[in-house]
């Protein structure tokens, strides 16, 4: 390189030169808005910080995602400037959304000169969340947190925004839920006691806020989903029957988040294999509130020959999936 370097003529050297200190004025107007909503850029900045590959792939494509779902115009993509007053103009009510939109707000007005590691993973997190709180009529789904890979993890990314491909899944998502938090919660209030299946204002911290869409999935295919989607709600209610008979799937005395199931695209076989493990597991636990330990007994049992599924079960355990 050094060798190119001096192989150049002096003019265009004094060019290169000129390009390079243009260059470097306009990088000091770049905010990380421009950032986030150009791809290429803010792939860049992945690898710059070691994200690379499959794992840069995968966190472009939960900010597209996101921004698709914040920013509803067909196919369109926002400009920075409109994408930042998109987020500006979120009628956030509860502390916890309002938190994060000031904390992205501040973030997304930061000069690229001085944006560090944290920075962009903490942008893209509240983006995340913000997207799966207020996101018009998307078909994106905040997924399990544990299901974050253990790269991303380590780096510091809480959240997964996937687009659901399942077409039942895809009409509660994008025309039974509401896209307004109140509203949403309302609408889980609503079908649970139409079911008689929990009451979400005794579920203590169980349901984050975040999650409320999933459970809200979890509603609304019960009653439109397939036959397999129905019969794995079955299986999730017989798990979170307590010893009285009564079900309840957010209960604090048998906490488990097994509604999360369908915040991922599962395919039938597999809705099959959770159906059958929880069946399982219901009728081992008959007259048991708690069944975490059912649950991990017939695991464990299955996977004794197998040490690969040995360390799938430890990981569903070190990372409370599902049964907390």
């Amino acid at each position: 390189m050094k060798k190119w370097n001096r192989s150049l003529p002096k003019i265009l050297g004094v060019v290169a030169l000129s390009c390079s200190l243009q260059f470097s004025a306009s990088a000091s107007s770049i905010k990380l808005i421009d950032i986030l909503a150009n791809e290429s850029g803010l792939g860049q900045y992945l690898s710059k910080f070691g994200i690379r590959g499959s794992s840069a792939t995968q966190v472009k494509s939960y900010v597209n995602n996101s921004i698709a779902s914040l920013y509803k115009f067909g196919s369109a993509k926002p400009s920075a400037a409109t994408l930042r007053r998109h987020v500006a103009n979120l009628p956030t009510t509860s502390s916890k959304d309002k938190r994060y939109k000031d904390a992205l707000l501040k973030l997304l007005a930061k000069p690229e000169s001085e944006l560090t590691e944290a920075d962009i993973v903490n942008s893209i997190n509240s983006l995340i969340y913000l997207a799966n709180r207020h996101g018009k009529n998307s078909a994106a789904v905040l997924a399990c947190t544990a299901c974050v890979s253990e790269s991303l993890s380590a780096k510091g990314f809480k959240f997964t925004l996937e687009t659901m491909n399942n077409s039942k899944s895809k009409e509660v998502l994008t025309k039974i839920l509401p896209s307004n938090p109140r509203s949403l919660t309302n609408y889980i209030n609503t079908k649970l006691a139409k079911h008689n299946i929990g009451d979400l204002s005794k579920s203590g911290k169980l349901v984050a806020s975040e999650e409320e869409k999933a459970l809200g999935l979890f509603l609304g295919l019960k009653e439109v989903g397939s036959k397999e989607q129905r019969d794995l709600i079955r299986a999730i209610e017989s798990v979170s029957t307590n010893s009285a008979g009564k079900i309840n799937i957010v209960d604090t005395a048998n906490p488990h988040k097994l509604w999360k199931l369908f915040s991922e695209d599962i395919s039938e076989s597999e809705m099959e294999g959770w159906t059958k493990l929880l069946d399982e597991v219901a009728a081992n636990s008959k007259g048991v509130d708690k069944k975490r330990d059912v649950f991990f007994e017939i695991l464990e049992k299955r996977a004794k020959d197998s040490p690969e599924l040995q360390d799938r079960v430890q990981i569903l355990k070190n990372k409370n999936c599902f049964f907390q």
